[in-house]
């Protein structure tokens, strides 16, 4: 039984193959279904946020993720939390891994701001009326879905959650959330 990992192909055994591929096929479950629903409904993925794809979206994505950056930076020194290693299992260290890290940043990007944003900010304040009660409720369950960073990790990712909320409600656009949600993970893989 012991040689029973020896015999194994690396390549199974990555996180590539392990976490971020289940991972990806999960989020884009949950998109699709998102998109069904949609459709069902008679509507499509615009009237949840996918629009405005334009210059100014990605410049305010890319200024977003640095202001985040800095207060989540900000709240984690000041009361003494540290994800570093909840999460240091999860980075990549083979090509194959970053290869896959890169696809799963995409796929969370998109798949978890169409979910949390898009889809639950729209859909739950047409019953509650209520842009800060439905962005709280949103990014509450945000930062659930990561405890596996721990609590320090859960309560950050809620806080970055609500951010990107309300830059969902600002802008009314899910691409500057995307952008900045997929750079944020994406350049993980260099540090």
């Amino acid at each position: 039984m012991q040689n029973a990992k020896a015999e194994i192909p690396q390549a199974l055994i990555s996180p590539a193959i392990q976490i971020y591929l289940p991972t990806m096929v999960i989020e884009w479950l949950i998109f699709l279904w998102i998109f069904l629903g949609l459709k069902r409904g008679g509507e499509d993925l615009k009237s949840i946020g996918w629009k405005s794809l334009t210059f100014k979206n990605l410049l305010i994505g890319l200024a977003f993720l640095g202001f985040a950056n800095l207060v989540l930076s900000g709240l984690g020194s000041l009361f003494h939390i540290s994800v570093t290693k909840e999460v240091k299992y999860l980075l990549p260290k083979t090509a194959l891994d970053k290869l896959f890290w890169v696809l799963m940043s995409l796929t969370a990007a998109v798949c978890e701001e169409t979910g949390f944003r898009g889809y639950v900010l729209t859909k739950l304040n047409s019953f509650v009326k209520n842009w800060w009660m439905t962005a709280l409720v949103s990014s509450l369950f945000f930062g659930l879905g990561h405890f596996y960073q721990g609590w320090g990790g859960t309560i950050l990712t809620g806080i970055y959650g609500l951010l990107f909320c309300l830059l969902f409600i600002w802008r009314k656009s899910l691409i500057p959330g995307v952008f900045a949600h997929f750079l944020q993970d994406a350049v993980a893989i260099f540090y």
